[in-house]
């Protein structure tokens, strides 16, 4: 079955409806996303290049409802934050499937110069940000979400302002039939500018199938920074395909770190891109993955202007019959002299039954470049296991010290210390067992 036939006769049969619920200046760029799709002709299916353990054609299959019509469904932030990471002290909002809702004291509580608002509204009042696209059109998945997206969040800290506390968008779903909301993350940095963005994904209903299409676009402007933090903690009844691209002006750093606690099948794909000369991008992503969980990383990252670095470092542990896959494509383009990129995988199989697809890749056409890439995939160190039970501590509990060690790194690249403790904690809980801090847990806001 091609499931992206049924996603474009939707959208001609009810395209009325669909632009006259957004602003004209998300409509002008739905055409060229339905010409996409047509061309493409399908998502792609596992065996596809890049595609070893995951099919985007067999995720969008099922029969998920779109809220095209603009139902306004209740969330009471006060029960949607007890599924947030508490103690962050953040500057909170929510997206309650595909729509923006603000919490309340938000707007007081910004300070000058910055502005978190619906993507909606930002269409109507800065049209001209919305004029082209970060994300690359041609891919399939934003030119699907762009097919759909009616609202969202538009985040813009103006030039020179230095935001101490994290912004966080908690994307919730909350329906009890199954959905697939389109959303649209937007992010301006403007020159001198500083912020931290944190999302988290969870569903308020367990026993629903739900599918987040996302798409984020950022742009960090001269001598700006941005840390970026996306927090995955779902159900196994839900998919997520996400597109993270991001241009970059000459002097900007960009610190993104994607963590996946629990979920069912997610395809993440990110487009780093440097404008300008001087910019520095890191990127980290640490994956646990167990039962039949399907998680696939993907980066396409392009140097192509000189002096500038890239770091990435992704890590997966992989229990039970879970399956992994990591794809990261680094190129230095002719031109692009004296660029440093490195680019780290690792992955720990704790059950015979895991299965992990690696293949880090770079591509240079320039001399003056220092460049690395490299992948391992492995079982728990026997020798450090016995030694620690040797000790006393008992099996279970060695190997979860062994593989909380083994993701050390990857969290401590946090720079946000209340985030980065509280992420420990969470995977400490997520590797005692406890599989969702939406489910229950008794442990999930100690």
């Amino acid at each position: 079955m091609n499931s992206l036939n049924q996603y474009i006769d939707l959208f001609e049969g009810q395209r009325a409806t669909i632009e006259r619920n957004a602003p004209v200046a998300l409509n002008r760029l739905r055409q060229q996303a339905l010409d996409t799709l047509k061309s493409v002709g399908r998502l792609p299916e596992r065996g596809d290049e890049g595609f070893d353990r995951i099919s985007l054609n067999d995720m969008f299959a099922p029969d998920y409802g779109l809220n095209i019509t603009r139902v306004a469904f209740p969330a009471d932030p006060r029960t949607a934050f007890s599924c947030d990471v508490p103690s962050v002290g953040t500057l909170s909002c929510m997206v309650v499937n595909d729509t923006f809702v603000s919490t309340p004291g938000l707007e007081a509580s910004l300070p000058e110069g910055v502005e978190v608002m619906s993507l909606a509204e930002a269409a109507e009042l800065y049209p001209g940000l919305f004029a082209e696209q970060v994300a690359p059109a041609d891919n399939p998945l934003v030119a699907l979400n762009t097919l759909f997206v009616q609202d969202g969040v538009f985040i813009r800290v103006r030039e020179g302002v230095q935001l101490e506390k994290p912004i966080q968008i908690l994307s919730l779903f909350n329906t009890s039939q199954p959905l697939m909301a389109a959303r649209r993350i937007r992010i301006v940095i403007e020159d001198g500018a500083k912020a931290t963005v944190l999302v988290c994904d969870h569903p308020r209903v367990q026993e629903v199938d739900y599918l987040a299409c996302r798409v984020t676009e950022a742009t960090v402007g001269r001598n700006a920074s941005l840390d970026f933090y996306d927090l995955e903690e779902a159900t196994v009844r839900t998919r997520r395909a996400s597109v993270f691209a991001s241009g970059q002006m000459e002097g900007s750093s960009l610190n993104l770190c994607g963590i996946f606690l629990n979920g069912g099948m997610t395809r993440n794909e990110f487009y780093p891109r440097h404008l300008a000369e001087h910019c520095s991008t890191r990127l980290g992503g640490m994956v646990i993955g167990g039962g039949a969980q399907i998680i696939d990383n993907a980066v396409f990252l392009t140097h192509d202007h000189p002096r500038c670095t890239s770091d990435q470092l992704f890590k997966y542990a992989l229990f039970d019959s879970a399956q992994g896959s990591f794809e990261g494509m680094v190129k230095v383009e002719e031109g692009a002299d004296f660029t440093e990129a490195h680019q780290t995988n690792r992955n720990l199989l704790a059950s015979p039954d895991a299965r992990m697809h690696a293949m880090p890749q770079l591509v240079i056409y320039c001399d003056e470049v220092k460049a690395s890439h490299g992948s391992a995939t492995g079982q728990l160190d026997e020798n450090a296991l016995f030694y620690m039970r040797s000790r006393g501590i008992p099996e279970a509990e060695a190997r979860m010290m062994l593989i909380n060690a083994f993701m050390t790194d990857v969290l401590d690249a946090i720079a946000l210390d209340p985030l980065r403790d509280r992420l420990h904690h969470l995977v400490d809980r997520r590797l005692r067992g406890c599989e969702s801090m939406c489910s229950g847990c008794e442990a999930a806001n100690n």
